[in-house]
């Protein structure tokens, strides 16, 4: 069975990447707007909120090893409510992955295939992340290491490019949009980066020992949803400033293609233009193996024609998508007003039911 692969806390602390990034790297620019040079901070605190929620799941599960948060609620709600909750993770799951197909998709239409239908380029990519997904969560997070290393070292050429470009203009002073807005933007951060939270509601079942990869994972988890999106953002406000980066979309590309290094790089666009695509793959791939094992936690069946019927569901609702700008707004609303309140909904009646369990072992002991 794929769901009953192990994984080591290095594996996982690579998953977290692969699954922490999927819409919000699009909507930045939103971000941008409303908590202006401050931006890079929102990110950095939305981050510090994920890991609350990251903890609580690996506490959850560090009651019942080996098993899914839907197996868990499952014990304790019942068959009825386990499948209620597990249709509306998967519909959750394929709603933001045909945004995020969407996205992606017009990006390349945007900056490199011009001639070349969307819907190919799509198709491309949600045939790659099924391939992906299909291999197990051994095989995502194998090559989610491989391709990390790769995106670090363009973020580290990125890095150095920046540095050349660097205007302390664009991000002082600090802290200058209002309180409400700035709010805002650490939530909505927060709600992009919080995708981890989802995929780590089946991640948990392949850990080896739960409660014993605390450290490791609270680690990786500052890395990615902390310090990896504040520098980033922090770099790119340095560039460009946050009156013409809210305005754009593609900021991170039109901040890179303002690039240069001498005369010989002019713009470093088409390293942004792989990440941008490597991240889609990779959040695409989290999500359809994700959905999948909830899936056969619901059916108790072991079957890739449930990850099939997930990724073409997903690709004929991207289809059905009009536009990048549609996308881009439903993204915003769907990661405000579903993804919170769906996984905090969850651990919480689950905890509910963990201690009420508890309580009456304790009762009837006395």
């Amino acid at each position: 069975m794929l769901q009953k692969q192990k994984i080591t806390s290095l594996q996982a602390i690579y998953l977290t990447f692969a699954s922490a990034y999927g819409g919000v790297v699009f909507y930045h620019s939103y971000i941008t707007s409303l908590a202006g040079r401050s931006a890079w901070i929102a990110e950095s605190l939305s981050g510090v909120i994920n890991i609350l929620f990251a903890l609580w799941v690996l506490g959850v599960a560090s009651k019942y090893p080996g098993k899914n948060l839907f197996q868990i609620l499952e014990m304790f709600a019942g068959k009825i409510v386990s499948t209620i909750v597990i249709f509306v993770y998967v519909g959750l799951n394929i709603v933001l992955s045909s945004l995020l197909l969407m996205l992606c998709g017009g990006l390349m239409k945007t900056f490199v295939l011009h001639n070349t239908p969307m819907w190919a380029t799509m198709f491309l990519i949600i045939f790659l992340a099924f391939l992906i997904a299909g291999s197990g969560i051994e095989n995502i997070a194998r090559l989610s290491t491989t391709w990390e290393i790769v995106l670090l070292g363009i973020l580290l050429s990125l890095v150095i490019g920046v540095i050349s470009q660097f205007d302390s203009s664009n991000i002082l002073p600090m802290l200058d949009s209002d309180i409400p807005s700035f709010i805002k933007a650490v939530l909505l951060a927060g709600g992009g980066h919080s995708e981890v939270i989802l995929f780590m509601f089946v991640m948990v079942e392949s850990l080896n020992h739960p409660g014993k990869q605390f450290t490791p994972l609270f680690l990786g988890l500052l890395v990615s949803v902390v310090f990896m999106p504040g520098a980033v953002s922090f770099l790119f406000s340095a560039v460009i400033s946050p009156e013409e980066a809210s305005t754009i979309s593609f900021a991170g590309l039109n901040a890179a293609s303002s690039i240069t290094l001498g005369k010989f790089v002019q713009g470093l666009e088409i390293f942004e233009l792989v990440t941008y695509v490597s991240i889609t793959v990779l959040k695409l791939s989290a999500n359809f193996y994700s959905s999948w094992v909830a899936l056969e936690s619901m059916t108790k069946r072991n079957s890739k024609v449930l990850i099939i019927i997930v990724t073409i569901v997903t690709f004929i609702l991207t289809l059905n998508i009009r536009s990048y700008n549609q996308s881009y707004y439903y993204y915003i609303q769907v990661t405000q007003y579903c993804t919170y309140p769906f996984y905090t909904a969850v651990l919480c009646i689950v905890s509910i039911l963990i201690y009420a369990k508890g309580k009456k072992a304790v009762l009837r002991k006395t």
